[in-house]
């Protein structure tokens, strides 16, 4: 199962998104989506599953704060990372779905694409797929579940326009 994660998109989906996302099974945006509508144009390609981040307006019920769910037997959990302690960010990860004992756990908010493990546990942020701010290299990324339930984690770079 090929399972697609992007975050921090504010409001803009680049359609380049699309391409790298060909094959996915599933979406994963780590927050920051801007408006309702990137989460129906990411559902043309796979369904979705969101959070909400700290420029979202609110939390809803199709973006919640933090979201937890089981994917090709792997168990992921995912929140933007606005709420996590920025000094300490894995190890505030982890305590932040203790209980839940997920295999990974994925955030943005920091733009800065990352594949780190914290107590055996894989931390994930897929960069930012929106306009490039700051010196922003806009990426997603693409989780490779094995039928062992071992995976890979691939990172896409969306190339810069104009």
């Amino acid at each position: 199962m090929r399972i697609g994660v992007i975050s921090d998109t504010h409001g803009y989906l680049d359609g380049y998104v699309f391409h790298a996302f060909d094959g996915v099974s599933h979406i994963l945006h780590s927050g920051d989506v801007g408006e309702d509508r990137i989460l129906d144009e990411l559902e043309e390609i796979a369904p979705v599953s969101a959070v909400s981040g700290n420029v979202d307006f609110g939390v809803s019920k199709r973006r919640p704060l933090k979201w937890c769910g089981e994917l090709a037997g792997v168990k992921i959990c995912m929140t933007h990372g606005h709420l996590l302690d920025q000094a300490r960010y894995n190890v505030s990860a982890v305590e932040f779905f203790q209980g839940e004992e997920p295999k990974i756990i994925i955030h943005g908010h920091s733009h800065i694409a990352k594949n780190e493990k914290e107590n055996g546990v894989v931390i994930l942020n897929a960069g930012a797929a929106g306009r490039p701010r700051f010196r922003d290299v806009p990426s997603v990324a693409v989780i490779e579940v094995r039928p062992d339930k071992s995976f890979e984690i691939i990172f896409i770079e969306i190339p810069r326009r104009g």
